[in-house]
This record gives C-alpha cells, sequence and structure tokens, in this order.
C-alpha cells in the first residue's frame, strides 16, 4: 500500500512508542528457516552510531537484493538481520521466510528508500500464488505499506543525492563498492560473491536509517 503524505504525518507522531526491540529480535532469531535460507545478524558497528534508530522508536528499515529477490536485509535499532539463498530454486522458500519476518514483525512502521521493496512484496505475493502455493495466512501483504523514503516520494532522486543532502559527517562512512553501481548484485550472486552483496545491503540499510533520522522524521514529527 502506497503512503500518503498525510498519512506519513499520523505515521511519524505514533513512532515513539513503549516497545521492546530486544524481545522482537530474539523473536526472530528463534524463527524456523528452512535449511536453505541462511541468516546472518549483526550489530550496528560503533563507528556508525549516529545511523542506531532509537530504542523507543517503533520502525524497521527493510531492502531487497536481486532481480528476482535472492537477498532481504532488515534493521531494528541496532540490529541487522539479513536473510538470503545461494540459489534461485530455493526463492519460494526464501519468499515464505519474507513474509513470515513481516508477520512477526507486523506492528512495525517499515521504511526503505524507493517504493521498489513495497511493489517487490506485492510481486512475491502474486509469483506464490501462481505457484499454488498457500498464501492464506500473509493477505496482509496486499496492503503492507512501506513507507517511501525518497524526497518527495521522487523517483528520481538517488541514494547518493539523499545521503549528500545530508550533512558531512554523515556522508563520511560510505566505502561501499556498490553505492554507485548496484546493477552488479546479480553478477555478484551468479560468482557467488555473497559477502559482497550482504556488505552492500547493510550499506543500503545503514543509509536507510540516517535518511530517516536525518531528513524524514525531522519533516514530518509534528
Amino acid at each position: 500500500m502506497e503512503v500518503n503524505e498525510l498519512q506519513k504525518y499520523l505515521l511519524a507522531n505514533r513512532i515513539q512508542s513503549s516497545f521492546n526491540s530486544v524481545s522482537l529480535i530474539k523473536k526472530l532469531e528463534n524463527l524456523e528457516l528452512p535449511s536453505n535460507v541462511k541468516c546472518i545478524k549483526k550489530e550496528v558497528a560503533e563507528k556508525d552510531h549516529f545511523k542506531i534508530v532509537p530504542e523507543n522508536y517503533k520502525i524497521g528499515i527493510i531492502d531487497f537484493e536481486g532481480s528476482p529477490v535472492f537477498l532481504c536485509g532488515i534493521l531494528i535499532h541496532s540490529s541487522i538481520l539479513v536473510y538470503y539463498i545461494e540459489k534461485l530454486v530455493d526463492k519460494i522458500d526464501l519468499y515464505l521466510t519474507i513474509f513470515k519476518i513481516l508477520k512477526v514483525t507486523y506492528d512495525l512502521i517499515f521504511f526503505s528508500f524507493s517504493d521498489h521493496e513495497r511493489i517487490e512484496l506485492l510481486n512475491l505475493y502474486r509469483y506464490l500464488r501462481v505457484q499454488e502455493i498457500d498464501v492464506s495466512e500473509f493477505e496482509f501483504i496486499i496492503t503492507f505499506p512501506i513507507v517511501n523514503l525518497q524526497k518527495n516520494n521522487s523517483k528520481f532522486e538517488s541514494l547518493q543525492e539523499a545521503i549528500y543532502s545530508l550533512n558531512s559527517k554523515a556522508t563520511a562512512f560510505t566505502g561501499d563498492a556498490l553505492f554507485r553501481n548496484n546493477k552488479l548484485v546479480n553478477t555478484l550472486f551468479t560468482y557467488r560473491k555473497f559477502d559482497e552483496v550482504i556488505s552492500h545491503n547493510i550499506n543500503c540499510l545503514l543509509n536507510g536509517a540516517l535518511l530517516f533520522l536525518k531528513r524524514w522524521y525531522k519533516n514530518y514529527k509534528l
């Protein structure tokens, strides 16, 4: 579901609440995964402390990699969880895992840079239905809101433009080899360079957290 301007103001003013991110992360860690779906958990590094979302902010950052999707990264507070497959033949298991994760974290407000994740989520749902997979428990995906962090929902604002629009401290961390060319992601997957893709995904999540804290929330919090 696309989020309009009025809804953004309403969301911004209910982000701060009593929220136990540790308990939620534990639920995700205890989620039973298919053997072909890998999960890596990392904590935001101390050098990136200014990108940590406050614990009482009921939000998550989500980012997909690949076409078709083979990796999903999620950032909640200071924890990063990256789920991925090593063979596209296993994508159904990954897509079901993504839906289970979003069901567990349903109370969070999710953000991403662009509308790609929101649209892709619907595509994954339709794909599973075409494959005659029972997705009845995941019907919430049809109207699942993911807020676009691009300025004024502009399809033309690149991630680097958004980051560079912030202060110099915010742009000092980058060092992501795919920062300007994420089309290489599929090629890296083909050559099984999973660590490089995971590193890129983590940087995307951190960038998303930074844009949320330094720009989006400031613009919409009344």
